[in-house]
């Protein structure tokens, strides 16, 4: 389970970090609070739809890990290939939705200082939705198969593809124009799409070494197979949307505080979300491994990897809550330092 899990464990750190790292670069122009409100506002929102989205391709770690567990990689290149066509139809969707989060935005009475730089930033985090589906759409079809090291290796070089890029288009370096708290948005855009390209390429590598027969899997849709994948999916994507919507109701009533509340519930959320990630990550693992039990047919193997999933997750955030609970002020500290 841990060699399965690490990796998953540190691509779901490496997701998270991207907000943190966003956070970080916004924080260090003048109006620190507006920015890293405006950042926290815009970022929230988009989740609480694309992680529906997201959610409704979890469908493929089932479909993706019994084909392989029964060895049949054939039905996998099928379930990736209905997973790109799933992308391609509910991307355009949840665009929309966020695009009609604005007017809501400016009726709830958060700062005009905030606002103007929330819902910029908002919509150039909209254009990173497909990149971003397809993204999970790769990663899931290549874990279901046990290639997790590339995905660590997409979202942990990712990170650094943020990282310049905040620092160029924030703050106007490398000769692109200075586009402030924006910019991290197209940054963040940027980086998607190029986690996107780095599995897609694998993908493709790792067909061509091999001769999987992904380059001549059938590309025409399965409806059958669409349905299934949103019969798996759409639970999950229901459930996470729903977290991560109560998060986002939150923020935004949060920002109707004024800049600094919502900027320090941005550093508070950021340092949960960071504990989040780990038992994420195992649950992929388990999600994998329970799979490929059941497609051998071996009911006791898929019980033991269930279950040790649920140790290790429950254990972990055991230890995480014991510590918000008795040195808060030292993990704000850190975050301060951080900041400055």
């Amino acid at each position: 389970m841990l060699r399965l899990a690490i990796p998953l464990v540190l691509a779901e750190l490496g997701w998270m970090t991207m907000a943190v790292v966003d956070t970080m670069m916004v924080g260090r122009q003048a109006n620190s609070a507006e920015a890293i409100g405006a950042v926290s506002l815009g970022s929230i929102l988009f989740m609480a739809v694309a992680i529906f989205g997201t959610g409704l391709m979890l469908g493929l770690d089932t479909l993706v890990s019994h084909s392989f567990g029964a060895g049949d990689v054939e039905d996998c290149h099928r379930s990736l290939v209905n997973g790109v066509y799933l992308s391609l139809g509910i991307a355009p969707v949840l665009m929309g939705l966020i695009r009609l989060m604005e007017p809501v935005l400016r009726s709830v009475g958060i700062q005009a200082s905030v606002l103007n730089q929330t819902i910029p930033y908002l919509r150039a985090l909209n254009w990173g939705m497909l990149p971003l589906l397809f993204y999970f759409v790769f990663r899931r079809y290549l874990q279901g198969m046990n290639h997790v090291r590339p995905v660590m290796f997409a979202l942990v070089t990712a990170n650094l593809v943020n990282l310049v890029g905040n620092w160029a288009l924030i703050y106007g370096h490398l000769g692109l124009p200075r586009l402030g708290t924006v910019g991290s948005g197209w940054s963040t855009c940027i980086a998607r799409t190029y986690m996107m390209s780095v599995l897609l390429a694998y993908a493709l590598y790792y067909d061509h070494r091999y001769q999987t027969g992904l380059r001549v899997a059938e590309r025409r849709p399965n409806f059958f197979r669409l349905w299934r994948l949103v019969q798996l999916g759409f639970p999950a994507a229901m459930q996470f949307g729903m977290e991560v919507g109560v998060f986002a109701v939150a923020t935004t009533l949060i920002g109707k505080l004024g800049a600094v509340s919502l900027a320090s519930h941005q550093v508070a959320l950021n340092t949960v979300s960071l504990t989040y990630m780990v038992p994420l990550g195992i649950s992929s693992a388990a999600a994998v491994r329970v799979g490929h039990s059941l497609g051998r047919d071996d009911a006791h193997g898929a019980s033991r990897a269930g279950w040790t999933a649920l140790a290790l997750g429950t254990g972990f955030m055991t230890v995480m809550g014991i510590l918000f609970l008795t040195v808060p002020q030292y993990i704000v500290r850190v975050s301060r330092r951080i900041r400055r």
